[in-house]
């Protein structure tokens, strides 16, 4: 059986040795929840919950570009010829702003007319190759393109040649100090503010004129102190595992990881200018964890997120990768979905909610929100098999993976010999996209 969904065309493969899948090629519409079953004397089960997100890929080198202030230039690829599955992507600057991108698979590509300083001025070609015409100073930086589908990616230094910017250098006066804080974060909190206020009284002493934080080798954000007003300002960052999650303090320099997930675990690391030519540096290391839940397929479970909810508080509930509506409650009125109609109890002044007669559609993420004009509070529940009706089941298993790379959902157990069918199914409908006989 071969599956005619498109978004898996050309894409999967079963090993029927093991009854792995592997997806190539992946796309975000490839996201979400992914299971299998294999038949022979009994009926055994697994279940992926599957999260592509966009990055920035690996480079081969930069490219140095030049261009008189007011002429066109042309950023060419290596591509000669596109192929089906290419997913073309430009980005420019340390903040990676997305200038245009081609997929080939769709026939779809789209310039960004929304950044004043492109606008009328970019034109792809037909390899992808990308041309700014009517070049401006501020235009001037670093420019990447990332072929998804091909694993690959390039990278162009391009200097607008104008009036010359003086260069003060760098301060030779420079100390390092580090602090490692170990933070353990479960996913309950679906927030985390890194803190590093156990120095603040030092710090203050040294008036800090420039915080930068990396996640891993990853830059994340930077800010300049340039008056003594605190707000708190969202850091546009390319990576699609911190899009529009973070924000910085410009007065403490805290950084808030909203909506957590597992893959935002790791070290941070946070750098601190002073004007008096001192530098600081100090580390984090975040774990983020998920609270799990069992049940057996037809019994009962209650998600309780060890909240209390206040007056006119709006609750929202949902499910999977794709955020599926399962219940909205505010002043008196519910929202259902369907699926779970006459399933659900949802306690008013906790959040809590409770499934009954339970199926397998019902295994995988649940998220809770509690908003209100001040704020908004996140629990996370990853809901899985504890047993049912005799067949072998285990956990959901979370698997997160880069556009443009491959996966694979490997059971990793040999369960596959002298089977009668292998089937693989994807999302809350349950649509067959391979199956073995």
């Amino acid at each position: 059986f071969v599956t005619d969904d498109v978004r898996f065309k050309g894409r999967l493969l079963v090993d029927q040795n093991t009854g792995s899948l592997t997806i190539r090629n992946t796309r975000k519409r490839h996201s979400g929840q992914y299971k299998l079953t294999i038949s022979k004397e009994k009926i055994t089960s697994r279940i992926f919950s599957v999260d592509v997100f966009g990055v920035a890929g690996d480079t081969g080198g930069v490219k140095s570009v030049s261009v008189m202030e007011g002429d066109s230039v042309t950023l060419q690829n290596d591509v000669t010829e596109l192929q089906e599955d290419d997913l073309i992507v430009w980005r420019f600057g340390d903040k990676g702003v997305l200038l245009a991108n081609i997929d080939v698979e769709t026939n779809e590509a789209s310039i960004n007319v929304d950044d004043e300083r492109f606008r009328n001025r970019l034109q792809l070609n037909q390899t992808g190759s990308l041309t700014i015409k009517d070049a401006r100073t501020e235009h001037a930086g670093l420019y990447e393109v990332q072929i998804r589908g091909r694993e690959s990616s390039q990278q162009f230094l391009v200097s607008v040649i104008a009036k010359p910017i003086p260069d003060p250098g760098p301060s030779s006066d420079v100390t390092a100090g580090i602090v490692v804080a170990v933070l353990l974060v479960v996913a309950l909190l679906a927030a985390v503010v890194i803190y590093y206020r156990h120095r603040i009284s030092k710090l203050q002493k040294q008036v800090a004129e420039e915080k930068k934080w990396w996640f891993e080798v990853l830059y994340l954000t930077e800010f300049r102190k340039t008056t003594s007003e605190e707000k708190d300002i969202e850091c546009d960052v390319a990576d699609g595992r911190f899009r529009n999650k973070l924000v910085l303090n410009t007065k403490t320099g805290n950084l808030i990881i909203s909506n957590i997930r597992t893959f935002h675990s790791g070290l941070y690391k946070l750098q601190i200018s002073h004007k008096n030519g001192k530098t600081e540096y100090l580390r984090f290391i975040v774990t983020v964890t998920v609270k799990k839940v069992s049940v057996k397929v037809g019994e009962t479970v209650t998600l309780d997120p060890g909240l209390k909810t206040l007056s006119g508080d709006l609750i929202l509930w949902t499910f999977g990768a794709k955020n599926c509506l399962v219940i909205k409650a505010e002043t008196g009125i519910t929202d259902i979905n369907e699926r779970f109609r006459d399933r659900l109890d949802l306690n008013h002044q906790t959040g809590s909610l409770t499934i009954t007669n339970t199926t397998d559609t019902d295994l995988g993420l649940f998220q809770l929100q509690i908003i209100n004009r001040d704020r908004t509070r996140y629990r996370r529940f990853n809901l899985t098999h504890s047993g049912v009706f005799g067949a072998e089941t285990e956990e959901v298993k979370s698997v997160t993976v880069k556009e443009g790379d491959s996966v694979t959902l490997n059971p990793e157990r040999n369960q596959t010999q002298g089977f009668n069918m292998i089937v693989w199914r994807f999302g809350d409908k349950g649509t067959i996209i391979k199956r073995c006989l």
